[in-house]
């Protein structure tokens, strides 16, 4: 009877893991859903992007705003923030802040712990603990070679992109309705190519608000993936074996988890206002300071006068590397051949390197 007892603990259970299977496919810390795949940017590229809205599920949805009705349950919004912590455990994996969920983070309080201890936060062992933001986001790429016209998920980092998008929604307030399916723009992203030791990795460096040849029928809600449920958040425990007890995830048990409630401020979002923007300014610095559309055409402009300076061969000289008979490397962006222009790189590169 213990034999027939034990069989029929299958029963029910390998229905439920057969349909979890069908339904996704786990990447990284992201739970894809079956048939959906990962968009991903190249450095030197451009890319049309339609961002599609999804419901948002959670209550604890890091843009939350009651007042305005932002990223609360049953609505839909564009983006699902996160942070991860890097080089955790024997195997240094990369892990997603509880945070993320509104929950505390071991990583974050002992960070914290070190902080008021007097730790500098400059220090290694300080600014390596600091959680990272990164956004998902649904995505249908347009007239793209590699990628077919179908929704994919999009995970980038705030720097390389959200930080761009900000900047050029606050200078235009007509392109917040990018995302809407009826009203929205598609967005045409250029990619620079930025390197960070051995690293390369592709920045925004300008992004432009199309208007879209239709829209989108709401029924495409349903093929659009639950970016909450897609984001696989690990518990407070879970964390803690892995940063304390050198655990690796196959090791952890975490069913039996304790519950922590949801109203905790995360220490994340605790620290002085005036340290944190010293570390994103130092961060910004070793990674690659940033420079923002209005900062690269005063450049062109200065470009420009120091060219009038110069006498009318040396200016001819120039303009025999573009194509449309403007000022190779200093017109960059300036005119409207320059977006289909096929020198467009080797242009903002020779405007990048004066």
């Amino acid at each position: 009877m213990a034999k027939k007892s034990k069989k029929r603990r299958f029963k029910g259970r390998v229905g439920r893991n057969a349909i979890k299977q069908s339904r996704s496919v786990q990447f990284g810390h992201l739970n894809l859903p079956k048939g959906v795949n990962m968009f991903r940017e190249d450095p030197r590229s451009r890319v049309n992007l339609d961002i599609l809205p999804y419901e948002v599920t959670t209550e604890t949805h890091p843009d939350r705003d009651d007042e305005y009705e932002i990223a609360v349950p049953g609505s839909l919004w564009y983006k699902r923030p996160y942070w991860i912590h890097r080089n955790i455990g024997p195997n240094d994996e990369v892990v997603v802040c509880p945070s993320s969920n509104k929950q505390k983070c071991p990583i974050c309080e002992y960070r914290a712990q070190l902080l008021r201890d007097g730790a500098d936060w400059s220090d290694d062992s300080v600014r390596s603990l600091k959680a990272s933001m990164r956004n998902l986001y649904v995505v249908v790429p347009k007239n793209h070679k590699n990628y077919d016209e179908k929704v994919h998920i999009w995970d980038i980092s705030q720097f390389l992109f959200q930080d761009k998008l900000n900047e050029e929604v606050q200078e235009n307030e007509e392109h917040e309705t990018f995302p809407d399916l009826e009203e929205g723009y598609t967005l045409r992203i250029r990619f620079s190519e930025q390197q960070l030791g051995n690293n390369k990795f592709a920045e925004t460096s300008r992004i432009d608000f199309i208007d879209r040849d239709e829209g989108y029928d709401e029924s495409i809600l349903d093929e659009v993936p639950d970016l909450d449920d897609v984001l696989v958040i690990p518990s407070y425990k879970a964390v803690e074996a892995m940063f304390l007890g050198g655990m690796s995830p196959e090791e952890i048990d975490d069913s039996e988890d304790e519950e922590i409630d949801e109203d905790d401020v995360p220490e994340l979002e605790d620290e002085d206002e005036e340290q944190e923007a010293e570390e994103e300014e130092q961060e910004a610095e070793e990674e690659k300071p940033k420079r923002s559309r209005r900062s690269v055409k005063k450049e062109e402009k200065e470009a420009k006068e120091k060219g009038k300076k110069k006498d009318q061969r040396a200016s001819s000289k120039k303009s025999k590397g573009c194509p449309h008979g403007h000022a190779f490397g200093e017109d960059c962006d300036e005119h409207d051949e320059c977006d289909e222009c096929d020198k467009w790189e080797d242009c903002i590169d020779a405007l990048e390197n004066k």
